[in-house]
């Protein structure tokens, strides 16, 4: 819940300033870009809480699932860290990108099919897992089809309104599953 409220406040500092990455280099920035990595520290924590929950099940499936997930945001973590220090991450792209397509659309499987959770938080990785394709797919459909730089018109900004909105409701999936996960201690 805290990396959540840690998420939306970096997100409004981001946008009334204009911070979005790389950034100007002040302090200012390296403060948001903290607060982006606690939050994002905390969701690795939430993560691994839903493994020890064993939410997906005893199986291997279950594990495997949200073990890919942990890797995909353990990944996206190590690159904002390399990019602390003025090092490129972009080698970690695919990982944390089909770590999180994959991870946690197994997960959201895993879940269902292992029923420990109930009513609407039994899908509440699978609301995650669309938000994040449709996010893709946003960001898939912005891409300007004329290539050269020169003639391709720059793509719009989204809305601070609207990405704080998207970026509110991931949170709040992200809360659920971390509610979810503590509710239910280790079965064996």
């Amino acid at each position: 819940m805290t990396g959540a409220i840690l998420w939306m406040i970096a997100l409004a500092v981001e946008y009334q300033y204009g911070l979005r990455p790389p950034g100007n280099g002040s302090g200012l920035y390296k403060a948001d870009q903290g607060a982006f990595f606690v939050a994002q520290a905390a969701y690795l924590v939430m993560l691994l809480g839903i493994y020890r929950s064993r939410a997906g099940g005893d199986g291997w499936f279950g594990r495997a699932a949200i073990g890919i997930w942990i890797i995909a945001v353990a990944a996206l973590v190590l690159a904002q860290i390399l990019g602390v220090f003025g090092l490129s991450a972009m080698f970690l792209l695919p990982v944390v990108g089909v770590g999180q397509i994959l991870g946690s659309l197994f997960t959201s499987v895993a879940v269902w099919r292992a029923a420990r959770w109930t009513g609407w938080r039994r899908f509440a990785p699978t609301l995650w897992t669309v938000y994040f394709l449709v996010t893709i797919g946003a960001v898939i459909a912005a891409i300007p089809i004329v290539t050269i730089p020169a003639a391709a018109p720059s793509p719009r900004a989204p809305s601070p309104l609207v990405e704080a909105l998207w970026q509110g409701a991931w949170f709040l999936v992200g809360l659920a599953l971390y509610v979810e996960a503590g509710r239910n201690p280790k079965l064996r």
